[in-house]
């Protein structure tokens, strides 16, 4: 027993002593490095805070740990050689250090270093000192993020036995083309380069030609690189990872780019072109004049990628060579402008893991071989034009976590059962056209988190279910969803968002079943046809973390007392109900609330029986529009915090002078429109932004705005005398300027310093104005998108500086007496849309195009009721390119967020306004004019118009046929001119032709049949007794006149834009329905155009279903 105990002692002192011995061998690291890293630290303050994270990395302070007189060895992030004890890694990513970086730093004394990592600091913009490139041992260096300024040292390219390089950040650091092709030929042994977010204008893309073979990770974005990228690269024989991003830029961004690099001539340039043109800021912009062209290779392309991440605005098709990567694990190809089809070939990639191809233009049906790739976690395709029946095998892709098929144009149900999905973390299929049954097991996945089917067509009843499972966001909105409200919603305990908006859920709904839904932040039942939603009187419990609640159109008839009880609540909708009665008291609890919509609750009354001073100290929005509110209510003016106030479409009647309403101090937006108001002095709210008093009874001159406004609505008033000076002081720094005075008694001229300002919209339509039109853009205005001088009694000539508005969209003058010729110069303008010339004195031939470019983005032109002559300018036609093809045009309408342009369409010889201008919508009048000659074939390429008018005119000849390709026609008058022959058979093809005029011409033979022409009456043919056949009494030799299949009929019932307007034009062509919708609802169109258009797009339906 003795000499057992003794082997295993005598063991454990061997192993003891060795492991002694062996640390006492070790070195220690050198005094100088150790003091050199002392001092380093000393040099900078150490800041840790919330916002230091990033990508995950959470920040911590590991120089606090460093103690002079200790082996720095020992110290956090750093590492020492092994047999010398020298410094050979330094890695203080993350590490809250802060302060200015020194050129003559003591780290550059640390001469062994090779890994060097100072990411995620913030070194106060310090220049990156040239000092760098003396550590010549480093294979690895990563000073991204980390507050360095200016440009990057030519010395960097001195590390020649860098392999890892990585210097993004946020447009700080400059990278000059010879200093990356020092880079590039020197650093032979790099695998791995990151320039995210690094300046390189003067960047020649050939130069990455020349980087290592070695090269494995290549990481490009917002790099502004412009010119051609090399397709070699893509080649690279070790290239695993490569990410190109073209770079999409916030005017925020660019801002922060132009003052770091303005220094640089190439950024100067770059930035001088952003300052002066003022971008929109609600637009993303593409660095660079023309951006860098990236392609695909087409053939012969193989390799080791694992990971492509690339996005280019000049990308087209995505061709099958993609299908040749087999090793590809990641494919991102998102916001690159693809057209076309999703490529079959991407079946070949059953390694991937990661698709994303969102944000692009791609369009047709979804490829089966997609759906073969079972390795696949995340799976992107929203946000293209993608058409057919929902894929039901994409819900067999078991190790999904992410599905995004979002806004795309796809149709059909969702599976009756689903139970593979496991994984499956986020389910999005908003904006399409689904419909069927909102199925069971959508709420019964064990990990679904997120389920949005917002913006579908889907029905009900919701399918019941029992599972309790971790969702925590469900957005069934706008859809047509009946029945009640699912009691299973209430034990899902870990929502926090419940969207059941815009439905059809009807039947009584009890709040207080909301109580088990303790996490729930957002809640929303507005829209639907509930016949009630009611809370116990003596509701006591609470929702703590509820933010918002909306509660709009949902048949509530007094307060609900639960609401009293929400301490948390920033936002409350309870507008479009019946509640009559609002008691102070109901707020005593609701502190937090900063929004509060009580509009439309007609009466309302604002009661306050308990003389409650009630101030909502954070309130900062409240509509109480189409109240039948009378006067300014104590509840009202009490709140000093308010900002945003909508009092609009009430009774409030007589004066608000500067004595009251000096309780506004804070308010930024008022709207105080369709009231009785005879007087508003505005003068006292200081910092008013914008002011909309539009439909009163407002009288007198015009008073000066106050100095913080930059949107002041006053149309449709009786404010007279003329326009003063001061209104040019309308503040444009902040916000766009919109300046709305149409519809009032002013006269006299425009102040000409209206024109020097940065006006974004001017709309002076319907006053007495008079005197020449001021030059606009001729000083530094460069904003102009809507300018409205319609029905005012202007003269002289167009002011040749409209040719300077390079923003210009939509530019009105009709019905004045401008007296000129036609304006071609405004051809230049790349985003004029709308041109409306109507009843003026404008004369002579219109000069035919040199440039078949000009006017490329117009839509509509108004050349009626002029003295126009000669030919009908044929090359214009031919140039008009946004009336040839609107598929790529989002349908919307033209409007802002203040303001909203109309103008006025002649149609069956009336002229029709419409509020609103659809942008799908095209029209050309050129009636009432002395133009000559032949209607030229090529006016049928103009296929998307749907007004044509050249009634009036002295035209001669036949009438094209080609005008039958015109397929969006809805509205053809050519009548009181000269034309001759029959009438083209082939203008029955034009199925939405609703308004037809021929007549007054000398037209012969038989009137044609079939489709839109079994509808037309004999005043769509008189004066031209050469015609005979159906209508007109004449025969052409048949016993009778065939009998026309449908019957107009002048019924104007309303009519609500259907789907199946969308399916019209299914496919990646234009939507031609959404147009034929838009003109029934703007000017009531009878009931057989509208069966014919919904019988339509039952056809389309029907043969979709063939393939279900």
């Amino acid at each position: 027993m003795e000499a057992w105990l003794l082997q295993w002692c005598f063991v454990f002192f061997f192993l003891f002593f060795n492991h002694k011995t062996c640390g006492l061998s070790q070195p220690s690291c050198p005094h100088d490095q150790s003091h050199a890293l002392i001092q380093f630290n000393n040099s900078f303050s150490i800041h840790c805070s919330d916002g230091w994270e990033y990508n995950y990395n959470v920040p911590k302070a590991k120089t606090v740990s460093w103690k002079e007189g200790t082996d720095c060895c020992l110290w956090d992030g750093v590492t020492c050689d092994a047999k010398t004890g020298n410094v050979i890694g330094l890695d203080l990513s993350s590490s809250c250090l802060v302060g200015p970086f020194p050129s003559n730093s003591s780290l550059f004394l640390l001469r062994h270093l090779r890994q060097l990592n100072l990411a995620h600091n913030y070194f106060s913009l310090s220049p990156v000192a040239s000092q760098f490139g003396e550590l010549t041992s480093l294979t690895h260096l990563n000073i991204s993020w980390s507050g360095f300024i200016g440009k990057v040292p030519l010395e960097i390219s001195h590390l020649s036995k860098l392999s890892s390089l990585d210097l993004s950040g946020f447009y700080d650091l400059v990278l000059e083309g010879h200093v990356f092709e020092s880079v590039v030929r020197n650093l032979t042994q790099l695998r791995h380069l990151v320039l995210s977010d690094v300046i390189m204008f003067s960047v020649e893309p050939a130069s990455f030609l020349n980087m290592s073979s070695y090269i494995t990770t290549l990481i490009l974005e917002g790099n502004g690189l412009q010119g051609k990228f090399p397709e070699d690269v893509f080649h690279f024989p070790n290239l695993e990872k490569l990410c190109i991003n073209d770079g999409f830029l916030f005017p925020n961004d660019l801002e922060k780019l132009c003052i770091n690099g303005f220094q640089f001539p190439d950024v100067e340039k770059f930035c001088l072109d952003f300052f002066y043109s003022q971008y929109p800021e609600n637009l993303s912009f593409k660095i660079g004049a023309s951006g860098l062209e990236i392609k695909l290779p087409k053939t012969n392309w193989s390799g080791p990628l694992k990971s492509l991440e690339v996005s280019s605005l000049y990308f087209q098709e995505l061709s099958d060579s993609i299908g040749n990567l087999r090793s590809l694990e990641i494919l991102d190809l998102s916001y690159s402008s693809l057209t076309g089809s999703i490529p079959a070939a991407l079946g070949n990639l059953t390694q991937l893991k990661h698709l994303d191809l969102s944000e692009n233009h791609l369009c047709g049906l979804l490829p089966i071989s997609v759906f073969n790739l079972t390795q696949l976690g995340f799976l992107d395709l929203s946000r293209n034009n993608l058409s057919g029946l929902l894929p039901i095998s994409v819900f067999n892709l078991t190790q999904l976590g992410f599905l995004d098929l979002s806004r795309n144009n796809l149709i059909g149900s969702l599976p009756s059962r689903v139970s593979r999905l496991s994984r499956l973390r986020l389910l999005d299929l908003r904006g399409n056209f689904l419909s069927g049954r909102v199925q069971s097991w959508l709420f019964s996945l064990p990990s679904l988190v997120v389920l949005s089917l917002h913006g579908n067509k889907l029905t009900g009843p919701i399918e019941q279910f029992d599972k309790v499972v971790p969702l925590e966001y469900i957005d069934l909105s706008n859809n047509e969803i009946q029945g009640p409200i699912p009691a299973a919603f209430f034990q899902l305990v870990n929502l926090t968002l419940l969207d059941l908006s815009s439905n059809k859920l009807s039947g009584n709904f009890e709040l207080d079943k909301l109580s088990k839904l303790s996490k729930l932040r957002e809640l929303s039942f507005s829209n639907n046809a509930l016949s009630s939603l009611s809370s116990a009187s003596n509701a006591d419990y609470s929702l703590p973390l509820l933010r918002k609640l909306s509660l709009s159109h949902c048949n509530i008839s007094e307060f609900p007392n639960f609401v009293r009880n929400l301490q948390g609540l920033t936002s409350l909708d309870l507008s479009y109900n019946g509640i009559r009665v609002i008691e102070a008291d109901m707020f005593l609890k609701l502190k937090s609330l900063r929004s509060l919509d009580l509009s439309h609750n007609s009466p309302l009354s604002l009661s306050n029986s308990n003389n409650l001073s009630l101030v909502l100290p954070f309130l900062e929005s409240l509509s109480l529009s189409s109240c039948n509110i009378t006067e300014f209510s104590n509840f009202l003016t009490t709140q000093e915090g308010l900002t945003n106030l909508d009092l609009s479409d009430n009774i409030i009647q007589g004066q608000i002078t500067k004595q009251e309403g000096n309780w506004g101090t804070n308010l930024q937006y008022v709207d105080l429109s369709d009231n009785l108001l005879t007087v508003v002095e505005y003068s006292s709210w200081k910092n008013i932004k914008v002011l909309k008093l539009g439909s009163n009874l407002l009288e007198g001159p015009l008073l000066p705005p106050p100095p913080s406004a930059s949107v002041l609505l006053l149309s449709d008033n009786r404010l007279t005398g003329e326009i003063p000076s001061t209104i040019c002081n309308l503040n444009h720094s902040e916000m766009d300027v919109v300046l709305d005075l149409s519809r009032n008694n002013l006269s006299g001229a425009i102040p000409r310093c209206l024109g020097l300002r940065n006006i974004f919209v001017l709309d002076l339509h319907m006053n007495h104005l008079h005197g020449n039109i001021p030059d606009f853009c001729s000083e530094g205005n460069y904003r102009l998108q809507t300018l409205n001088l319609n029905k005012n009694d202007f003269d002289g000539p167009l002011p040749k500086s409209f040719a300077y508005c390079h923003h210009l969209e939509v530019l009105n003058l009709g019905n004045n007496k401008i007296n000129d010729t036609f304006p071609h110069w405004l051809g230049t303008l790349p985003q004029l849309q709308v041109l409306v010339l109507r009843a003026n004195y404008f004369h002579g031939q219109i000069i035919h195009l040199e440039n078949g470019s000009q006017f490329s983005a117009l839509r509509i032109l108004d050349l009626s009721h002029n003295e126009f002559s000669g030919f009908l300018p044929t090359t214009y036609f031919k140039s008009f390119k946004s009336m040839t093809s609107l598929a790529n045009v989002q349908m919307g309408y033209m409007e802002g967020e203040y303001y909203r342009d109309s103008m006025v369409v002649t149609m069956k010889g009336v002229d029709v306004e419409l509020e609103r201008i659809l942008t799908i919508f095209a029209t050309l009048d050129m009636s009432c004019n002395r133009f000559e000659g032949t209607i030229p074939e090529t006016i049928g390429n103009l296929v998307s118009l749907q007004v044509l008018n050249f009634s009036h005119n002295h035209l001669s000849g036949h009438i094209p046929s080609s005008l039958g390709n015109v397929a969006a026609l809805e509205s053809l008058d050519l009548s009181c001119n000269e034309l001759v022959g029959e009438i083209p058979s082939k203008l029955t093809d034009l199925l939405f032709l609703e308004v037809l005029n021929l007549s007054e011409n000398h037209l012969v033979g038989l009137i044609p049949q079939g489709n839109q022409f079994n509808t037309f009456l004999n005043d769509s043919y008189v004066g031209n007794p050469g015609l005979c056949g159906f209508p007109v009494s004449k025969s052409c030799g048949h016993s009778e006149p065939p009998s026309p299949g449908i019957h107009a009929q002048d019924d104007d019932s309303a009519f609500r834009l259907d789907w199946k307007f969308v399916m019209m034009g299914y496919g990646c062509g234009l939507v031609f329905g959404f147009s034929a919708g838009y003109i029934m609802m703007t000017i009531r169109k009878p009931k057989w155009l509208v069966g014919m258009v919904q019988g339509a797009g039952s056809t389309v339906l029907r043969r979709f279903k063939k393939y279900d």
